[in-house]
């Protein structure tokens, strides 16, 4: 799924390449991303606006509009489980699952998503309830603690909700925890407070390096970092620590990773550097 890291690097990718570009035309391939509203009212309500911001605020993508005759308005779209982001040229044929497709003179944008599970919503009242941002520049370790205090659901699931943390999904819950030294099964309130000080190192060193990681990849047309998978090189060679890489050698000791299962979504972890 993509989470913060990938928005943030959507977002400062597609910037440079749609800011000030007015939207000449709608098409909805994929009805069900752009409900309540009707295809036709949806890009009725797009056609026309000028595009003068776009940003990210947890896993959301926030393209700022303005219409023809001055008034504002906002876009909220999330990627759901498998959504990305094109940037086709003119003439360019639409990719397989193409679900929403903006028209912006010269060059299409398309929102792709296989599964169907993002959403295009218009409006500030589509934007969900959010805890604090951990990219953003002011999250401190006192926060995070209070994220975790009071919380009895085991860490990594803690960090997952978007209530508590925004923009922190699978994949870099699983990543921090490890180098953290976290065991993921951990109460959330019983973290030790200088073990929140590591955990908030390596939230923020794991997020801001994997936002680096999949901006290079979408300038060179590669792979996403959640698209990889975990298993193929080191860390230094691009891979990955825990995730994804059960029955696999801790990169670190050596002993075997492994997958457990947490509110329903896989959890990896090394049974050595994440020892109670």
């Amino acid at each position: 799924m993509p989470e913060s890291p990938e928005v943030e690097a959507f977002a400062r990718w597609l910037k440079p390449q749609v800011l000030r570009r007015r939207i000449a035309s709608v098409d909805v391939p994929k009805p069900r991303l752009v409900r309540p509203l009707r295809p036709a009212a949806f890009a009725g309500a797009l056609q026309g606006c000028r595009i003068v911001g776009l940003r990210r605020c947890g896993k959301c993508l926030l393209w700022d509009l303005e219409h023809p005759g001055g008034r504002p308005d906002l876009l909220v779209s999330h990627l759901g489980m498998t959504g990305v982001w094109q940037v086709l040229a003119k003439g360019q044929p639409l990719p397989r699952h193409a679900a929403v497709v903006l028209g912006l003179g010269g060059r299409t944008v398309v929102m792709e998503d296989p599964r169907q599970f993002g959403h295009l919503r218009l409006g500030s009242d589509s934007m969900p309830r959010l805890g604090p941002d951990p990219l953003a520049p002011e999250f401190t370790a006192e926060e995070l603690s209070v994220v975790l205090s009071g919380c009895r659901r085991p860490v990594k699931v803690c960090l997952m909700d978007p209530a508590r943390l925004a923009g922190v999904g699978n994949l870099y819950a699983s990543e921090a925890l490890f180098l953290a030294g976290i065991d993921p099964s951990t109460p959330a309130d019983a973290v030790a407070p200088e073990a929140v000080v590591r955990l908030h190192r390596a939230l923020r060193d794991v997020l801001a390096t994997a936002v680096e990681r999949n901006l290079r990849a979408l300038w060179s047309d590669r792979p996403m970092l959640y698209q990889q998978g975990g298993a193929s090189g080191s860390p230094e060679q691009g891979g990955l620590w825990v995730y994804d890489r059960a029955g696999h050698s801790c990169h670190r000791c050596g002993a075997p990773i492994e997958r457990l299962v947490q509110a329903g979504r896989s959890t990896y972890r090394c049974p050595r550097c994440q020892a109670r």
